[in-house]
């Protein structure tokens, strides 16, 4: 029983935390007044080179823009005029670690306090000062498996602040209803699916048709990243990823446009003892019926 409740914790806490961020449309008005502070892995990494791009073509919720490094950011102070883009480590009540690609307004440090990191996140960010988080895999985009895709998350980033500052999200529900609602939209899209993404219980395009009518296509994980840099907005596109280990483990599942960023479909299951690693026949039900 103790082992059902902390699994059934660790759900939860995961589901209210994998992505969002602020409700208030003034803390994001007011942000968008300062600069962008990119902090970029010390060394050299795909994740660098990669948010680099994406931020210089992609960011317009600021003019203006910089990097520094890891090492740099911990060793200088915060500035509570800018902005910080950086990634950062969260650990919910079952002692799971999670990494978010998570945009943070400034603050004033207090006397004695430093920034901490592990593994280029750092750990210690204060929750009232996250703007806008996403859940993300450090490890995938370092080895060069889903990289391409820090350029959908600087999109919807922008897109959740957007909302919030225009009144359209202002607390968890409206943010799932937001969500929820375009989820229909997938259907007018064409959705690639990437192999690596489904299910086993899912092998090939005949089960997916088999609760899915509209038109999707299964690609390697590579054709979705070339889509992705296609950016055509006729296109969805499937993201997974897998946190935790064996009993903990847990798949999160989004499908994203390709061309604009837009969050349009969340899931998130339990994937314990290795079943429901991926995109399960409920999840294509679920977009099929979606209204």
């Amino acid at each position: 029983m103790r082992t059902l409740l902390a699994l059934a914790s660790l759900a939860v806490s995961l589901n209210i935390s994998a992505q969002y961020g602020t409700f208030d449309p003034a803390a994001v008005k007011a942000a968008k007044a300062g600069t962008t502070v990119v902090v970029l892995d010390d060394g050299d990494s795909p994740y660098n080179r990669t948010i680099m791009d994406a931020v210089k073509n992609q960011w317009k919720f600021t003019t203006e823009v910089d990097f520094v490094k890891v090492g740099e950011l911990a060793a200088q102070p915060i500035d509570p005029a800018k902005n910080y883009l950086l990634k950062t480590v969260k650990v919910d009540p079952v002692k799971f670690e999670g990494t978010f690609l998570t945009l943070v307004k400034g603050w004033k440090l207090k006397k004695g306090d430093a920034l901490q990191a592990k593994g280029n996140a750092f750990t210690n960010i204060p929750s009232e000062q996250e703007l806008a988080f996403l859940l993300i895999d450090p490890k995938s985009i370092n080895e060069n498996l889903n990289t391409g895709m820090l350029q959908i998350y600087v999109k919807h980033l922008q897109d959740y602040l957007k909302n919030v500052e225009g009144g359209k999200i202002m607390d968890k529900a409206t943010a799932d209803r937001l969500y929820a609602g375009r989820t229909r939209l997938i259907r007018d899209t064409e959705l690639h699916l990437a192999q690596e993404h489904l299910d086993k219980s899912v092998p090939d395009l005949a089960s997916v048709k088999e609760n899915y009518t509209a038109p999707a296509s299964i690609v390697a994980l590579s054709g979705i990243l070339g889509t992705v840099d296609a950016q055509d907005r006729t296109i969805t596109v499937s993201d997974m990823l897998l946190t935790g280990e064996y009993k903990t483990k847990h798949c999160f599942k989004r499908i994203f446009n390709a061309g604009t960023g837009e969050l349009m479909y969340l899931g998130d299951d339990a994937a314990i003892a290795g079943k429901k690693e991926g995109f399960l026949s409920t999840d294509l039900t679920n977009v099929a019926r979606a209204r």
